[in-house]
């Protein structure tokens, strides 16, 4: 999600916002917001980060993506191929929508456009809906997951945002349950299993914060300004005990979807390193096994 945070050549300019409630990055957090302009010097709307450039100076030597070239005012207007640096330059087509509603078909509708152009997302008997325009199904018989084949089992969860508060906040990243352990692994306390979506990918996250002299806080903090690519989630390393990701996909929860183990790490491997997968081709891992075993803990 990107938000209008001022304007630079007549034109807006959108930031980046935390994937768990589309608020700004802590200023602790370290993370530093991606932003969406328009370059006078090159006469096209452009993605760029400070800490991510080709070169030094110059807006030419700062974009990571840059639209054709246009004199268009309204981001949403502009069409065409644009052009992706990732080490060289390549064409790519982007998809972009405005968050903003201004009926219920805008919240897919799975959800109530508001007076302020707001979907307030539908909860219903067995599915509620997540995400700005409530296009990601939450169904309740997915609460619960399983992994059969490794005795393991996975809820959402719904966290308290203060005292006497009611447990009603649901734990989530990039518009998606996090799916915490409640069977099958190690309960010592200090550890923490999850499988948490990066936007691309699900991935299993798992250790004991104490060891690293971290508290709940600093967890719950992590969650809150998690972003997929600042936190490593692209980049394994052999120094990671025990990585698994799933397969590239959008779905809404990780069950139907493959897993593979990270096993080897080399150049002549992919970006992750040598996949090796957890299940025959096209199985899955998970099922869904129920209502949430584990809300409000």
């Amino acid at each position: 999600i990107y938000v209008k945070s001022g304007t630079e050549h007549d034109r807006p300019i959108y930031q980046e916002r935390r994937k768990f409630d589309r608020e700004e990055y802590d200023d602790y957090s370290m993370k530093i917001p991606a932003e969406i302009k328009y370059s006078i010097d090159l006469g096209s709307w452009i993605f760029v980060h400070p800490k991510i450039a080709k070169k030094k100076q110059g807006e030419s030597g700062t974009w990571l993506l840059r639209s054709p070239e246009t004199k268009e005012y309204d981001l949403l207007n502009v069409e065409g191929e644009w052009n992706i640096w990732f080490g060289l330059i390549d064409a790519t087509y982007l998809t972009y929508s405005c968050t903003e509603c201004n009926d219920d078909t805008d919240c897919n509708l799975n959800g109530e456009c508001s007076v302020d152009g707001e979907c307030k997302c539908y909860v219903e008997e067995e599915t509620s809906y997540l995400g700005p325009n409530c296009e990601v199904k939450l169904k309740d018989k997915c609460h619960t997951i399983v992994a059969d084949s490794m005795n393991l089992t996975w809820s959402i969860y719904r966290f308290s945002q203060g005292p006497g508060l009611p447990a009603d906040t649901l734990f989530e990243v990039y518009n998606r349950p996090i799916y915490v352990n409640v069977e099958g692994l190690p309960t010592e306390e200090g550890h923490f299993y999850w499988l948490l979506y990066t936007g691309s990918r699900w991935k299993y996250y798992g250790g004991n914060y104490q060891a690293l002299n971290l508290t709940e806080m600093d967890v719950g903090f992590f969650v809150v300004n998690y972003h997929a690519f600042w936190d490593g989630a692209f980049s394994p390393t052999p120094y990671d005990d025990f990585v698994i990701i799933s397969d590239p996909t959008n779905e809404d929860s990780p069950v139907g979807v493959d897993w593979f183990q990270v096993t080897a790490w080399g150049d002549q491997f992919g970006p992750f390193g040598a996949l090796t997968p957890l299940q025959e081709d096209g199985m899955g891992i998970f099922g869904c096994a129920g209502k949430n075993v584990s809300e409000g803990k």
